[in-house]
């Protein structure tokens, strides 16, 4: 058991093992959106905190704490074995899979990687659950009628339906932008590990890409209820279900990945002033 302090390759090849069969349970199980995705950057900002500190890791386990970790190991290749379709064990698997690798290469001293566990943590939230306990269908509706309104349309709103002369959509659930707004979330998080800018930029940061994810989204809801109006159902099928849905949702993410961007260059800039001060 001592022998895999000394082996940071084996630890290596077991991590990369086990990352691949967790992707490619996903892949299988047919949940190939949000789980699939959310699974990759987890897995792929892991990686990365380790590899840019590669250099300051300690390798020093022992036999118990080697043991625990083997057993992980083995339990998760086992229960790997009965995976038909979707199973709770997919958002367990990361959280097991990284506790197993800290035990076989620093035994009980598992602070030194709280920020990998923690990312693989983020698997275990049942975002499917979280996600549609929250319905912001009225505020999306507020929004996008008030921006027609505003454009000069029209328009008129009775709860969830908005009404122009030739036609009218409902926002129901799936197109309030929820999911949207979970992923830049989810992306906020993922950066916020890997580049610590305090609790103030940190929270800043969270709720613009909150904004970002709405307002986005909203603006889709304005060009579906135009699409409507004109009778053009192709395009609007287009725009509600079709690759057009997917581009608003590229349109948010680099819209936040500039932001990104921004702060992470002004909090860098800052501290480059801070060291020519002092």
């Amino acid at each position: 058991m001592k022998a895999f302090y000394n082996a940071p390759y084996l630890l290596l090849a077991i991590g990369a093992m086990l990352t691949a069969l967790h992707l490619t349970l996903v892949w299988k199980s047919g949940h190939h959106g949000v789980l699939l995705e959310t699974a990759f950057l987890c897995w792929a900002t892991t990686w990365y905190l380790l590899w840019r500190r590669r250099e300051d890791l300690s390798f020093k386990s022992n036999v118990a704490a080697s043991s625990i970790g083997l057993l992980c190991v083995v339990w998760i290749l086992f229960r790997s074995l009965w995976i038909v379709g979707y199973d709770s064990f997919l958002r367990i698997a990361p959280i097991a899979s990284g506790l197993a690798l800290a035990l076989l290469a620093c035994g009980f001293a598992l602070k030194q990687f709280w920020r990998e566990l923690l990312v693989l943590g983020f698997l275990v939230l049942p975002t499917t659950t979280i996600v549609k306990q929250i319905d912001i269908s009225r505020l999306t509706a507020d929004f996008s009628g008030t921006l027609l309104w505003c454009l000069g349309f029209p328009v008129s709103q009775k709860d969830l339906t908005l009404y122009l002369p030739s036609g009218s959509v409902e926002v129901y659930w799936g197109c309030s932008g929820i999911q949207s707004i979970w992923q830049l979330i989810t992306l906020a998080f993922l950066f916020l590990m890997l580049f610590p800018l305090g609790w103030m930029r940190s929270l800043l940061l969270t709720l613009a890409g909150i904004l970002i994810a709405f307002i986005v989204n909203g603006i889709r809801v304005v060009v579906m209820a135009l699409l409507v109006n004109q009778g053009n159902r192709p395009a609007f099928d287009y725009w509600h279900t079709g690759q057009g849905s997917l581009i608003f949702s590229m349109i948010a993410v680099g819209l936040f990945g500039g932001l990104c961007f921004f702060v992470l260059e002004q909090a860098d800039n800052q501290s480059e002033d801070e060291e020519v001060e002092a």
